[in-house]
């Protein structure tokens, strides 16, 4: 009998405590491991199947839908239920988001999602924008490998901060460039008109490609705000025509995508295309 009881007392406390488990991972936080490098370099920065990061999920604030952009996130496949993805999500309900092809209004009830890593990344440039019901819960910090333990700002990265006239995100107000390295207003993308700096903090570069523009073919990379993951325009590396030389290592911004020095926002569109700029 002495056995019986302790086996069936450990039982119950294994059952007991299954329980309390399931109820915490389901309803409170759980932990999760990140595969793959769409998220890099915030998370799995090393491509070794042995260092895979594992997450810390939080899940208090689903019951709000209290998301924030630059949260990164946990959400189930709009496809394939039983599939989760990692992303950071870049676009609120109700915002306009620059994809690779089009701008695109987030619908009410839904997020833009993409990974940080974008040319190895399946997001919503590839499946559009996403429900929020399928938010499974928002992560708060790295758990595994030891060296990576901490508290993460998920991306947030260090900012540079600029001294005088700016011109910033329109979503998140990063500063990108003084109006001391403002050199032309006089470009044009398909959304609209675009400026032309010498210089650019708080972006991130993209892969090189090949673009035909209207002066010709350039080498370009497209930018990133660094901290909500905007897609703000592009950088000229290599330029084949002799006569625009001049804008290799030089930055284009979209105007809509900008607050001006004075706060204010540019609507898309709002200017006729001028001669000599540049459009895809």
């Amino acid at each position: 009998m002495g056995i019986q009881n302790l086996l069936w007392q450990v039982t119950k406390k294994a059952f007991t405590g299954g329980i309390i488990g399931v109820t915490i991972s389901d309803r409170c936080c759980s932990v999760v491991p990140v595969r793959g490098d769409s998220m890099s370099p915030t998370l799995n920065p090393q491509r070794n199947s042995y260092l895979d990061d594992y997450v810390l999920v939080e899940k208090f604030f689903l019951q709000d839908y209290k998301f924030v952009r630059g949260d990164v996130v946990v959400f189930s496949s709009p496809t394939h239920f039983k599939d989760k993805y990692i992303k950071r999500i870049v676009g609120l309900p109700g915002e306009w988001i620059s994809s690779s092809r089009d701008v695109i209004r987030v619908p009410e009830g839904h997020c833009w999602v993409e990974g940080d890593n974008k040319a190895s990344s399946l997001d919503s440039r590839t499946f559009g924008p996403i429900p929020l019901g399928l938010i499974r819960g928002r992560v708060t910090s790295v758990v595994w490998p030891p060296q990576r333990v901490d508290l993460l700002k998920m991306g947030r990265l260090f900012v540079i901060d600029l001294q005088g006239e700016t011109y910033s995100c329109k979503h998140c107000h990063t500063p990108f460039a003084l109006t001391d390295d403002l050199i032309s207003k006089s470009f044009h993308c398909k959304h609209g008109r675009a400026y032309l700096f010498e210089n650019v903090v708080n972006v991130t570069v993209g892969e090189m490609e090949h673009r035909i523009m209207m002066t010709g073919w350039h080498t370009v990379a497209d930018i990133f705000c660094v901290c909500c993951g905007s897609l703000v325009g592009w950088k000229y590396e290599i330029a084949y025509e002799k006569s625009q030389k001049y804008k290799e290592g030089k930055f284009i911004i979209e105007r809509f995508k900008v607050l001006g020095p004075d706060g204010g926002g540019y609507d898309m569109n709002e200017d006729e295309p001028m001669i000599g700029s540049d459009e895809e």
